[in-house]
């Protein structure tokens, strides 16, 4: 069986824009993760394409690259034809983890949530819409039609299709924060609150839930912004058993999970908020090869 594993930062999606160096080392970490991971399954050939720009991954056996020095979408949809499983990963910003599943037109299979779950769980205002109507625990959140300044003196804006916290500004002037939101109607706005952030991986696995880790997040509140410094590897968070019972619950409510998601949340106070859902691998997936003695690949391709 063949493959191919279609990560868009790396793999060519930003051919012709440059790339953060934090947005690289995060995406090849995932990259580099998958290949080791799905390697270890017997039978298996892995395909994935890499922007020339960047030096190349270290040779592997069983694993063919394809460089991409021009727009990536020929080439991939070629992949994909020749392939047998696809593998689509890609930030929800500006709708690139749905146009990259788009161009599955050949009904391969696919490791990927539904499009109903990603177009919800793209947002971030119709993902704080969908934990309100299911009473999972959030934080209030305002886009620039419905606001109310009086709840904080702190805010936190967000882009509402953003992935990571490559564009989370702080304010702490209501008037600067309105002039904000004119200009930028894209973005979503919440208290800020300081805790402890996790992230938690979660898989299905006959239509029910397995979670994977939880992560701590290293997160820096700068005057202005919000920095995202990577996750780690942790044991235990407090109130699990609770924490738990909202993933069954978000699970069960939000139509489409069916692969491999991640949920980010923060502990302040004695108080849980979750924030967002996250409908592809991510950043910590490292973090479960490396701590727990299972194949996440194995899993995700049991999803099948």
């Amino acid at each position: 069986m063949k493959i191919f594993i279609c990560e868009y930062v790396t793999g060519g999606g930003y051919i012709n824009k440059k790339i953060s160096k934090k947005l690289y080392l995060q995406a090849k970490s995932i990259v580099k993760s998958l290949i080791s991971d799905f390697n270890k399954i017997p039978n298996l050939k892995i395909v994935y394409t890499w922007d020339h720009r960047f030096k190349k991954l270290k040779k592997i056996k069983n694993v063919e690259c394809f460089e991409i020095k021009e727009s990536p979408l020929k080439k991939w949809s070629n992949l994909i034809k020749k392939t047998d499983v696809f593998f689509p990963i890609a930030p929800e910003t500006e709708n690139k983890l749905i146009e990259l599943i788009k161009l599955n037109k050949f009904k391969k299979k696919m490791l990927s949530n539904n499009l109903s779950a990603i177009k919800i769980s793209s947002s971030k205002y119709k993902t704080y819409k969908f934990f309100e109507k299911n009473s999972i625990p959030t934080l209030k959140t305002f886009n620039f039609k419905k606001k109310n300044f009086k709840i904080s003196k702190k805010w936190v804006a967000k882009r509402d299709d953003g992935a990571g916290s490559e564009e989370n500004y702080i304010f702490s002037n209501k008037k600067d924060l309105f002039n904000f939101l004119n200009i930028h109607r894209n973005f979503i706005i919440q208290p800020l609150v300081k805790g402890v952030s996790y992230s938690v991986n979660v898989i299905p696995i006959k239509k029910k839930i397995c979670v994977l880790n939880f992560n701590q997040q290293k997160i820096s509140y700068e005057k202005k912004k919000i920095i995202f410094k990577g996750t780690k590897f942790v044991k235990k968070i407090p109130y699990e058993t609770k924490i738990k019972k909202n993933i069954r619950n978000i699970y069960k409510k939000l139509n489409g999970l069916n692969s491999f998601f991640g949920i980010d949340f923060i502990i302040s106070n004695k108080k849980i908020f979750f924030l967002d859902i996250n409908p592809r691998i991510t950043t910590s997936y490292k973090n479960i090869s490396k701590n727990l003695k299972i194949n996440a690949a194995k899993k995700i391709l049991n999803t099948l």
